[in-house]
């Protein structure tokens, strides 16, 4: 069995979103107010516990617990349909007066166009939701999520911003102010993602490695660099390296979080290679 056979969820297959969208025309075509009382509980039963089916098919829920959360949804929205069946009756018998007044001849057959239309424009979501979700897990990735820039973050491309007069730098730091960061795991890196809104100016050269980085010392005694990386003009990434290249293989894991400003020493490429950064503003 192969892996979209034994992970593709239900609301994704064909076969259900065939079926659920010439149901859900079908439905739409019955005209309560030519049915007696017992045809109209039948209706309402039958459609009641096919919505709730579907509810129960298309929400995302956890399987742990005494009842897993797509059966509850599943009851609680079959519920609900029977209880406000006769509104729905009403409302559904006067949107097929307005459209007579509008001068359609068959008013049931345009609601079921307009119902299955919609049934199958959700079938097509939930199966484009479906297909990447199946490509994350399949190459290992987690999802993407963002959030506000950690201060720590924020501190450190700040100073290397400002710790030299650099073209370019008074572009980053406005994008700075407004950047957020991307990360896909909660626990530390020490890589931070950055993304900038579209409007900001971007800086020149586009793709680069600012020339500042910010030095320390790390929890094991390795000297470490962060550096500043900017891609088509704007701010990219943060990332530790080893001052050393001989010490590359020893950086990977040992942070926990960002330095302290006080422990940070920035320094300069220049042409006859790193000195002290002093700013001169």
């Amino acid at each position: 069995m192969g892996f979209d056979q034994q992970h593709q969820p239900m609301n994704a297959s064909p076969v259900f979103g065939v079926v659920a969208t010439v149901v859900a025309g079908g439905l739409s075509l019955i005209d309560a107010s030519k049915l007696d009382a017992p045809q109209r509980r039948a209706v309402h039963a039958v459609t009641a516990v096919l919505t709730g089916f579907y509810v129960a098919a298309t929400i995302a829920g956890s399987k742990r617990g005494l009842v897993p959360l797509k059966t509850t949804a599943g009851i609680a929205v079959t519920g609900i349909a029977l209880r406000f069946a006769d509104a729905g009756d009403t409302i559904d018998l006067r949107f097929q007066e307005k459209l007579r007044e509008a001068g359609a001849k068959h008013p049931r057959r345009w609601m079921a166009v307009a119902a299955a239309g919609t049934t199958f424009a959700g079938y097509l979501s939930d199966r484009t939701a479906a297909r990447k979700s199946r490509f994350e897990a399949v190459l290992g990735h987690p999802p993407e999520h963002e959030r506000v820039l950690d201060p720590g973050v924020r501190t450190i491309a700040e100073g290397i911003l400002r710790a030299r007069d650099i073209s370019g730098a008074p572009e980053l730091l406005a994008q700075l102010a407004s950047a957020r960061e991307v990360y896909w795991d909660e626990d530390f890196t020490s890589t931070a993602h950055f993304r900038v809104p579209d409007e900001f100016p971007r800086a020149v050269p586009h793709n680069q490695v600012f020339p500042v980085r910010a030095q320390f010392t790390g929890p094991d005694g390795t000297l470490l660099q962060i550096l500043l990386h900017i891609y088509d003009g704007e701010l990219d990434m943060l990332t530790v390296d080893a001052a050393d290249p001989d010490d590359s293989d020893y950086v990977d894991g040992i942070l926990q979080s960002w330095p302290e400003p006080s422990e940070v020493t920035h320094v300069i490429e220049d042409p006859d290679g790193l000195c002290r950064a002093t700013s001169n503003g």
